[in-house]
């Protein structure tokens, strides 16, 4: 089954005002922690987080979906066609 084919959804936590965006681990319930070099402020944290899974997933932002916690930092995400997994996704 090619990776591209295949949609892929997880939690995450954000942390948004963050000096820096990247990964940050996981929580014990295997909800991925990311931190946002951006203000959760009209909907910039979100961009942020859609611009960043992007890259590291190998494909466009509008592959990247908020199934929930739009307002929250709690989130489910969904990620579609992608080209190839990160490596902190694997772990």
């Amino acid at each position: 089954m090619s990776s591209e084919k295949c949609t892929i959804r997880f939690k995450i936590k954000v942390i948004p005002r963050a000096p820096v965006t990247e990964v940050r681990g996981r929580m014990a319930d295997g909800t991925l922690k990311i931190a946002l070099n951006a203000p959760p402020a009209d909907g910039k944290a979100n961009r942020e987080l859609q611009k960043f899974l992007a890259g590291e997933f190998g494909t466009t932002h509008l592959s990247i979906r908020l199934l929930s916690g739009i307002t929250s930092r709690r989130k489910l995400v969904s990620v579609d066609a992608h080209s190839k997994l990160p490596d902190w996704f694997i772990e």
